[in-house]
């Protein structure tokens, strides 16, 4: 019996190019600065906030609940995201002490609101660090800003959290403990081991595993993952993101969240329904093996205060439209939503 090769999901492990498409990853994602790469993105902000005794951390309220570590909970205060996912910093910059660290996150891979280049030139005895979990290559970071990349989230690397130092910084917290590379990579060698997806669910249990127990942690980064990032160009990933975006823009604009051409290579096609028919069309699309995502189905900030950004945990769905996949299978995920819809 045929089985029809499942779209999107956690990543199968990665085959590197060997940079045959020019700049690795790694290098694009550091250049000459210092970094640190731990076994996730949650660990490394916390072991950078944990230098920063006593500061107040602004998050936006917009964020994975995952960031919030009980080592910093008592510091953290929320800030508003207003429509098209822009930063509302207005309303709480009074309240900022010098030497507070704000969170800005590049949502969905795309550059940061312009307001907050010139938020951050306003208030330059902030510290800001600019969340990039989503973001392949959503620019230059500015030099005086800490960035923050968790590369399993878009490409077939197990695990990975790298902190990148502002230009001229000379030091960064380090992990210490190394973690356990079998455990962490069985699902990504099981899924690459399976093309059509016929152990669907042997290696989806194991994923689901292994995100069930990451915690933030002084573990270091596998060196198969950080082998991988090495190996591998940023345009071999970023080229196929982008074509695959215009397909389903063509097919779907009308249900677009961020409607207007994507500026940088997006991890994903964000579309917003009502959250009834959210839940419908999901539910429709993993049922046709189009592992569709949700980002995200949890978010920190309190949703008394917060109403709006917590009625996007239930409006939004990321579609695949990554490198793994070209216009055949983007014909599959736009014909799938349309009938869904109709």
């Amino acid at each position: 019996m045929s089985v029809i090769a499942p779209i999107g999901g956690f990543f199968e492990r990665h085959d590197p190019d060997d940079g045959a498409g020019g700049t690795s990853v790694l290098e694009a994602w550091t250049g000459d600065r210092v970094w640190a790469g731990f076994v996730n993105a949650r660990s490394a902000f916390a072991a950078l906030v944990g230098t920063m005794p006593g500061v107040t951390v602004w998050l936006p309220a917009f964020v994975c609940s995952d960031l919030v570590d009980p080592s910093f909970a008592g510091r953290v205060r929320f800030y508003p995201v207003g429509a098209g996912l822009v930063p509302d910093l207005a309303g709480v910059e009074a309240g900022m002490a010098a030497g507070d660290l704000v969170l800005v996150v590049a949502y969905f891979g795309q550059p940061v609101a312009e307001g907050v280049e010139a938020f951050a030139r306003r208030r330059p005895d902030l510290r800001i660090v600019e969340d990039r979990a989503q973001a392949l290559d959503p620019g230059p970071a500015a030099d005086d800003r800490w960035v923050l990349y968790s590369p399993r989230k878009l490409l077939g690397v197990a695990d990975g959290g790298l902190l990148v130092a502002p230009v001229g910084e000379g030091a960064l917290p380090q992990p210490s403990a190394t973690a356990d590379s079998a455990a962490l990579w069985r699902a990504a060698d099981l899924r690459h081991d399976d093309p059509a997806g016929r152990d669907n669910a042997l290696w989806y249990g194991a994923n689901r595993d292994k995100e069930a127990a990451m915690a933030v942690t002084a573990q270091a980064m596998t060196a198969r993952s950080l082998a991988i990032l090495s190996r591998t160009s940023a345009e071999s990933l970023a080229g196929p993101r982008r074509a695959n975006w215009r397909v389903l823009d063509r097919r779907l604009l009308r249900w677009s969240a961020l409607p207007g051409e994507a500026k940088a290579p997006p991890p994903g096609y964000v579309i917003r329904l009502e959250s009834g028919v959210r839940d419908r069309v999901l539910q429709g699309l993993h049922a046709a093996r189009i592992f569709a995502a949700v980002h995200w189905p949890e978010i920190a900030a309190p949703a008394a205060d917060f109403p709006r950004e917590h009625g996007w945990t239930r409006e939004l769905i990321t579609l695949p439209c990554d490198h793994r996949y070209g216009a055949v299978e983007m014909a599959r995920v736009a014909d799938r939503v349309e009938a869904l819809l109709a």
